[in-house]
Order: C-alpha cells, then sequence, then structure tokens
C-alpha cells in the first residue's frame, strides 16, 4: 500500500493543483477513471476551500493498493458533517449536489467525524 499526502494552502488555486496530482495516476487508473477521480478531487477541494474553516491548510490523501485508490480531502473544520442534499432538492448558491456527484461516480465514498474528512474510492 503506498499512500502519498498533498497539503493545500486554502486558496483558488487548491483544486487545480488537487486535479493535477490525480491526473498523475493515469496509468495505473486508466484514462476514463482517472477523470472521474479528477472530476470528484476537483468537487471536494472545491468546497473543502468554499466552506471549510478560513485557517488551516487543506490535505489530500491518496491511498492506493492493486485494486482501488482511495482519495481523502481533510480540512481542520469541526462543523456539522457533509451531507448529501436530496436529489429534489434546490441547488444552493449555484451548488449543493456535489455529493450526489461523488456517489453517482465514485465505487464507494464516505465522511468520517473529527476534522472535516470526505472520502472516495476509484477501483482498480
Amino acid at each position: 500500500m503506498t499512500e502519498t499526502v498533498l497539503n493545500l494552502e486554502r486558496t483558488t488555486d487548491a483544486p487545480r493543483r488537487a486535479r493535477a496530482r490525480v491526473r498523475a495516476l493515469e496509468a495505473q487508473l486508466g484514462r476514463e477513471r482517472t477523470e472521474d477521480a479528477t472530476l470528484l478531487i476537483s468537487e471536494l477541494v472545491t468546497n473543502a476551500v468554499k466552506y471549510g474553516p478560513d485557517e488551516g491548510e487543506i490535505r489530500m490523501i491518496i491511498t492506493s493498493d492493486a485494486v482501488r485508490v482511495r482519495f481523502t480531502v481533510q480540512d481542520p473544520g469541526a462543523g456539522p458533517l457533509p451531507e448529501m442534499r436530496p436529489s429534489d432538492s434546490p441547488p444552493h448558491e449555484g451548488g449543493g449536489h456535489g455529493l450526489r456527484l461523488v456517489d453517482k461516480v465514485a465505487d464507494r465514498w464516505g465522511v468520517e467525524r473529527g476534522s472535516t474528512r470526505v472520502w472516495f474510492e476509484i477501483d482498480v
């Protein structure tokens, strides 16, 4: 099992840096699944920048083995856990359905207590 950690400053540049790191996994994931993972990591990092606390870095953790790659986005926020909005709810300020996208595209995903951690897995 391998693990890579990327610390991202809480700026509008963070999603771009995260996407670039995910794209480097194309040999392992294949083109289509790399695009899926890039889309999802962009969503989660953008949410961390937008809704996380004003202080502290965002941490992206990539853990992989022979059968799956897990992507975790963590910020120091200790507020309410992110929740998937109902499909019939109106978008919130131009968004609000990002976890629904994660649910549809990822093989598995979840949210962990403590600092805010949202993860998803892509099978290899």
